[in-house]
């Protein structure tokens, strides 16, 4: 088990930070009462023109956007177009794009008019699923908990030379010691931050802790880590040793 935290603390896997962009006002308040139902979401900003929507969205960090298909100033597709990072839920009256908006691999849901709560709370469910396998830990002091012999204990991630798969376990390996953690190695891997890089089918390497580079293995505190030849580019890339 491993639960990832950002710099203040905040449990990642939790939080949510909300908008909402639907022309109808009444709308807007019900999808706002809904979220205040959610005690994972922790703030939503709404409003009722897609202009600024586009502004909120550039200004702001928002994990999940509730958007109207139809708005009067400018198209959901064209929000969509612009949204690179936060998950979507569709609000519309117009069933016929509910087989459409699955061109946007951001869209986890579709939520059709008149609202209900129930129907609201499977996408907001999905929302959750999707943030917590697409968010990464912020690098400025990432830290995580792990749960080692019936407690959770707190790490740096910058502390962690690699990460190995072992068996159904995750072997944590510092400098001086070593700990497990049951968890995949595929389901850590998109949280990590970017100092981090798979190299290995069964290992993820702590870029700054590298001392030497072989062919075909980096060294970490004096141990030799295998490096995979589908996994050789993206690491010289990363450490910018390509030409």
């Amino acid at each position: 088990m491993i639960i990832l935290l950002d710099e203040t603390g905040n449990i990642l896997d939790k939080i949510m930070k909300c908008l909402i962009v639907d022309d109808d006002p009444l709308i807007c308040d019900l999808l706002e009462h809904f979220c205040s139902k959610i005690n994972e979401i922790a703030g939503v900003t709404t409003t009722v023109s897609g202009f600024e929507s586009i502004n909120l969205i550039n200004s702001t960090s928002f994990d999940l956007i509730f958007l109207d298909y139809n708005l009067p100033d400018i198209t959901g597709r064209d929000i969509l177009d612009l949204n690179s990072d936060s998950a979507v839920i569709m609000v519309t009256s117009n069933k016929d794009f509910a087989l459409d908006s699955y061109n946007y691999p951001k869209i986890v849901d579709f939520l059709v008019k008149p609202l209900d709560f129930s129907r609201f709370y499977k996408g907001v469910l999905k929302a959750k699923e999707f943030i917590s396998n697409n968010r990464k830990v912020p690098e400025k002091d990432a830290r995580l908990f792990i749960k080692e012999g019936g407690k959770l204990v707190k790490i740096k991630l910058k502390e962690v030379a690699y990460f190995k798969a072992e068996a159904n376990y995750i072997a944590i390996v510092f400098k001086n010691k070593k700990v497990l953690t049951l968890m995949a190695l595929k389901d850590l891997e998109p949280k990590l931050p970017d100092f981090f890089q798979r190299v290995h089918r069964s290992y993820i390497i702590n870029l700054n802790m590298i001392d030497v580079i072989h062919t075909g293995a980096v060294e970490i505190n004096k141990e030799h880590v295998p490096v995979s030849q589908r996994y050789a580019t993206e690491l010289l890339r990363k450490i910018q040793l390509l030409n």
